[in-house]
């Protein structure tokens, strides 16, 4: 996803790519039943989607907008809603599925003839001989490359191959996602609630259908994914708020979660964009957005020297992508650790302290600061 958002920047400045996929993305059809990756995509990724025609293609699948957020923690008295209308604004951000994020920005890309997309084919070697690396693939195919951009996720080859540590940790709790179809409307507002085990959240997705997503200790959310969906449903309806009434489960997964932050996000023609470089704590739903923006930030960098005609694979370049993403992502990665510590301690001046934050936030300054960071604008 996030290496195919790069290469729809960077086509229109005259430079020839090449993305090498292991899979290509399904083709769309209303009548598919929901994928359980969804991401909730902020405004400021939807502004980076529509400099190509990846946007409009979306719009012409299923995203779900929504206009408010609510966060509040069971038995407490911190209760606070967001609203897009508090910032001007007609959404907070869309939920939709990855594959169909994917397949709008493959889409888009077959208006440049200066992009081959291949795939089925994943990398097997790279080799740098002075300004160039070879890159050998899986298929035979032998490709020659300025620059190398590792979009591949967290267990980036690429990241492997060009010796760029990383710095990992690993929560005790895990995710649980449900793909559920619902008895009552919930379309236009996600929400998450804080309980004991961990939070409990829902996206809303197009007609009565949304994502339940469960955290809690790794052996109770691996207990859960075991079940019926059936089993799961009655579970589910027993535990989380009544908002959703009857629901239907459809599909279910769990996860680990984990945190991994790159040592360094470039190399001798090499750089790391999306979860090659960070991997976050998925709690308030930020790792899709700060792809987009890696993918923001990188493509201003190179097509800034390209126009000055700087060298634009050299280190002296690629330094200014990690100089304005790699703190920035950092500090969202200890954001989100503060967050996930200080919402499963069960101590009650830490609740105290929870509900506090959350009756702070309702100030209509601080409110519109909030709104306005999560929506990346």
């Amino acid at each position: 996803m996030i290496g195919a958002a790069l290469a729809n920047q960077l086509a229109p400045h005259g430079f020839s790519i090449a993305l090498v996929e292991g899979q290509t993305p399904t083709d769309y059809d209303l009548s598919q039943t929901f994928d359980l990756k969804v991401c909730a995509l902020s405004p400021k990724s939807a502004q980076i989607m529509q400099q190509s025609s990846a946007w409009d293609i979306l719009q012409g699948m299923r995203l779900c907008p929504y206009k408010r957020m609510r966060v509040w923690e069971m038995d407490g008295f911190g209760d606070l809603t967001f609203n897009a209308n508090q910032v001007g604004m007609l959404e907070l951000g869309h939920i939709v599925e990855n594959r169909l994020v994917q397949l709008s920005l493959w889409q888009a890309l077959e208006s440049h003839e200066n992009v081959a997309v291949i795939c089925p084919a994943s990398p097997i070697s790279f080799n740098r001989h002075g300004d160039v690396t070879t890159v050998v693939l899986d298929n035979g195919q032998h490709l020659l490359a300025r620059l190398v951009v590792g979009a591949d996720g967290a267990q980036s080859k690429v990241r492997e191959a060009f010796g760029v540590g990383v710095n990992r940790g690993q929560y005790q709790q895990a995710c649980l996602v449900a793909s559920v179809n619902t008895q009552l409307g919930q379309q236009d507002i996600t929400w998450q609630r804080f309980v004991t085990t961990g939070p409990q959240a829902f996206l809303p997705l197009l007609g009565q259908h949304g994502s339940v997503v469960w955290y809690h200790q790794a052996d109770r959310a691996r207990a859960l994914s075991n079940l019926s969906h059936e089993e799961l449903a009655t579970e589910i309806m027993t535990h989380f708020p009544p908002q959703l009434g009857h629901i239907e489960v459809t599909a279910k997964a769990s996860f680990g979660l984990q945190k991994q932050h790159a040592q360094r996000y470039y190399g001798e023609g090499m750089v790391l964009v999306g979860d090659a470089a960070h991997v976050i704590n998925p709690l308030a739903g930020q790792g899709v957005n700060l792809g987009f923006q890696d993918v923001d930030s990188l493509a201003n960098v190179l097509t800034h020297a390209h126009s000055k005609g700087e060298n634009w694979s050299s280190k002296e370049v690629l330094s200014r992508y990690q100089k304005q993403r790699k703190l920035a992502n950092s500090l969202m990665l200890h954001s989100m650790d503060v967050f996930h510590h200080g919402f499963s301690n069960t101590n009650s001046k830490a609740k105290w302290l929870r509900n506090l934050a959350l009756s702070s936030a309702r100030i209509p300054l601080i409110k519109k600061q909030v709104i306005r960071y999560a929506m990346g604008i």
